[in-house]
């Protein structure tokens, strides 16, 4: 049988295996010494030979099966001396394992590939947070089974290696061309960003069309937030978010900071008035990072802005400032949510009730409660 080319040669061996049931790899290549041209090339089974060294340290993570077992099924592919042409210089049929089953041929590597279709569904999973593994069991709904798929879970981690592989070290100026593109495309997108001595990106603040829109017209209150870390880059994701007039959260603007220190703070609430048109909002609400407050002050005109702390952020510190046997009493933990929580409550009720309960818990002392209210 001859070839035109050792690819189309390598290619029909490889058709043969995914039909019979079995994986092949490419073994040793001969080539004549005055022109360098592969002379002899075998492609066998790819349970050909033995493992040389077997991997039995105790110190492994994790254990590889001896798949090696000694096949001698194997082609070989010989080049014609006075033409391009490749034939068959020998082959061998016999397997000394069982094949694959028909049922379960689509775990081969033969029959295994990974399609435009899935490298883009990967890809799309990837933008909201899901994992390879996840994509490749919901693909797998979609396509009817695992026998449908035409690709592994493995190859489904490869390829996602493959992307992070390429990107490392070109993300954030990725980022900012992508940032570019969505402003040449819609010119109300507002972005800015900056970069250290090193060339890396310290802080970035982007805010959309429909962000500063949303701002206008319900931006009177703002939640400022920077509880929201980034494990990998190791900078705070902290979005500007409000409220509309169907009680919706909506996002007004985001940033990523390297830091949370004034002088980060400063930049990103001046990219945030620049990027709103300078129109301060008339409550900002925050946690109680201190850096944050002078920033505020400094930055916002006090005399519009007021700046107030964020409920959850003071509960959640509660248990830890009351004390553990406090914290654990049902009776307190209620009444005092109720007395902190009720919308019902007038100021001169609060005052009553707050003064109440810290005479009646022991806790007209404590400091930080004090300092609270």
């Amino acid at each position: 049988m001859k070839f035109d080319t050792l690819q189309q040669g390598i290619s029909f061996y490889e058709s043969y295996a995914r039909v019979s049931g079995f994986d092949t790899y490419l073994y040793s290549t001969k080539k004549r010494k005055y022109d360098g041209k592969i002379s002899l090339k075998y492609c066998v089974c790819n349970k050909e030979g033995f493992r040389e060294t077997p991997r039995l340290q105790s110190n492994c993570k994790k254990k590889r099966p001896i798949t090696r077992i000694g096949c001698n099924a194997r082609i070989a592919l010989k080049l014609i001396n006075d033409q391009d042409n490749y034939i068959i210089f020998s082959f061998h049929e016999g397997h000394t394992h069982p094949l694959t089953t028909p049922n379960s041929a689509h775990h081969t590597k033969q029959s295994r590939n990974l399609t435009l279709a899935h490298k883009k569904y990967i890809m799309d999973n990837s933008r909201v947070n899901i994992g390879d593994t996840k994509s490749y069991r919901l693909i797998k709904e979609h396509v009817g089974g695992y026998q449908n798929m035409a690709a592994s879970v493995t190859d489904f981690k490869y390829f996602q290696r493959d992307i992070r592989k390429h990107i490392r070290g070109k993300d954030a100026q990725m980022l900012i061309e992508n940032f570019k593109r969505k402003q040449e495309m819609c010119s109300f997108f507002f972005f800015k960003y900056e970069v250290d001595d090193k060339n890396h990106l310290i802080r970035v603040f982007w805010a959309d069309a429909i962000g500063r829109k949303n701002y206008a017209s319900f931006g009177d209150v703002v939640s400022f937030d920077t509880t929201f870390s980034m494990n990998e880059y190791c900078m705070v994701f902290a979005p500007f978010t409000g409220v509309d007039n169907s009680k919706t959260c909506i996002t007004f603007a985001a940033a990523l900071l390297y830091r949370e220190d004034i002088e980060s703070f400063v930049w990103l609430f001046e990219a945030f008035r620049d990027a709103m048109s300078a129109c301060d909002p008339t409550c900002i609400i925050t946690d109680q990072d201190p850096a944050m407050k002078i920033t505020i002050e400094r930055v916002f005109d006090s005399s519009r802005t007021r700046h107030r702390l964020c409920m959850w952020h003071i509960m959640k510190k509660v248990p830890e400032k009351v004390g553990l046997t406090l914290a654990q009493n049902e009776d307190f933990m209620s009444e005092f949510c109720n007395c902190v929580w009720s919308k019902h409550t007038e100021p001169e009720e609060f005052d009553e009730l707050w003064s109440s309960i810290l005479e009646k818990y022991d806790l007209m002392n404590n400091t930080w409660l004090q300092h609270m209210f």
